[in-house]
């Protein structure tokens, strides 16, 4: 008797749990699923949270995956059935549904305000990821881009029927694919003029069949729905549509922007901050030069024209110092803490008791935080012909040291040397290593 008491309370118990269990937990379909988009060419997908884990697959550009979870700036996804892994969460941004663009040419914008910076358009019929809305603006990733565009312009995917659809190919020569990937295998090739029925689509990719019998899939960036405008479009007042575009839960804190289809100025730094530190400054010299040439004067020089170049790609730039003012070690790396920095430089004119030293040298701290961005400068140094490349060394500087955000110390010649020194000076020498830094900086977000 006893016992039957006991299992009709369990029963109880249990029957009360299931009830209680929320609607929507994980593990459930489509209405709670988010998905992880990948902004980078290709990604390692690791066995863990970390790089010293073993790399089991890479994914790519625009694929997206199931999100299981976030956790220290990784992201754990299901990149195969019943197959997990983890990938860095700066190579991905994070969404729920994608929507189609109404309109030829759509303006996507680096903020979302008709004030905002144009980083590229959106074709008609184009199919993009929707990672959040704010006001009359929603935030998409199309074809590993990502920025605002007025959500008046966009309809949810799930609203939009693309039957019927014919699209004309706008490209000399393009692939078409077995896959929706860069790394697919190649199965054919369409001419300009082209004609396809357009029977799929993907972020950044159609699915087409061609009047030859020719299928497959064709980036989306060179086939033109047919009957588009060719105008552009943005709402000074868009009228709310009846449509869901949901946020997401944690939106990636470093995100790759690469305008692939526009013929606009390439704006592959946007949505970037880097935080340039001009050595030294104020009652700190620095090295000098037996000539008089002081390097709290070059690095601020350096950092100005930097600042400019990196900006014309997009990017949030801030210097620790605009002027020969004396700025503690630690306020400057208080400044990538403060504007949440993707990356930190901090840049310097070496000096040595060896007069004959010279080159440049980059220097990281964190093994596993810097050294990625270190190896970034390597090729286009070793490029420099005005003088030799050293190398990548270990440095013990308080900047990198006490610093969470990716950061590198470049010394960029030797002061103590006369030739360096010489070099180091002239306006080619800081075009070319200006120009040298962008493209590495560039090179480490793509």
């Amino acid at each position: 008797m006893r016992r039957g008491i006991w299992l009709a309370l369990l029963f109880c118990l249990l029957w009360l749990a299931a009830a209680a269990w929320p609607v929507g937990a994980k593990g459930e379909s489509g209405k709670t699923a988010q998905l992880a988009v990948v902004t980078a060419d290709q990604v390692n997908v690791r066995q863990g949270p970390g790089v010293p884990y073993r790399p089991l697959a890479n994914v790519h550009r625009g694929e997206a995956y199931r999100l299981i979870e976030v956790k220290d700036g990784w992201v754990n996804i299901e990149w195969k059935p019943n197959r997990t892994g983890w990938i860095a969460a700066r190579y991905v941004a994070l969404a729920k549904e994608t929507a189609i663009v109404q309109e030829n040419r759509l303006r996507l914008r680096q903020e979302p305000s008709r004030d905002g910076r144009i980083i590229g358009h959106l074709a008609r019929g184009e199919t993009v990821w929707v990672i959040k809305e704010d006001g009359e603006w929603t935030e998409v990733i199309a074809d590993g881009a990502i920025g605002w565009v007025s959500s008046a312009y966009l309809t949810a995917a799930r609203e939009s029927s693309i039957s019927h659809q014919t699209g004309i190919v706008n490209a000399s020569s393009l692939n078409v694919r077995a896959e929706p990937s860069l790394k697919a295998a190649r199965v054919g090739r369409l001419v300009r003029g082209e004609e396809v029925e357009i029977v799929e689509k993907k972020p950044g990719w159609y699915k087409i069949a061609s009047q030859t019998g020719l299928d497959g899939w064709v980036s989306s960036a060179y086939v033109q729905v047919k009957g588009g405008q060719a105008n552009e479009k943005e709402a000074e007042a868009p009228q709310s549509a009846d449509r869901s575009l949901l946020s997401a839960i944690a939106p990636s804190d470093s995100r790759l922007y690469v305008d692939s289809w526009t013929r606009g100025p390439v704006q592959a730094l946007a949505g970037k901050t880097i935080v340039l530190d001009a050595g030294h400054g104020g009652k700190d010299g620095g090295a000098q030069s037996v000539d008089g040439i002081k390097e709290k004067e070059l690095t601020l020089e350096t950092a100005k024209l930097l600042k400019n170049k990196l900006q014309s790609y997009g990017a949030r730039v801030v210097l620790t110092r605009s002027s020969d003012e004396y700025v503690p070690l630690s306020a400057r790396v208080a400044a990538a803490r403060l504007y949440q920095a993707d990356a930190f430089i901090s840049l310097h004119y070496d000096s040595a008791a060896d007069p004959d030293a010279s080159g440049i040298t980059i220097y990281y701290y964190d093994r596993f935080a810097d050294y990625e961005l270190a190896q970034s400068f390597q090729g286009l140094f070793r490029q420099l012909s005005a003088l030799p490349f050293r190398g990548i060394a270990f440095g013990d500087y308080y900047v990198l040291r006490e610093n969470e955000k990716p950061s590198v110390l470049l010394e960029l010649g030797y002061l103590s040397n006369r030739s360096d020194a010489a070099v180091v000076a002239t306006n080619g020498y800081q075009e070319a290593v200006t120009t040298a830094i962008v493209n590495a900086v560039r090179h480490y977000f793509q």
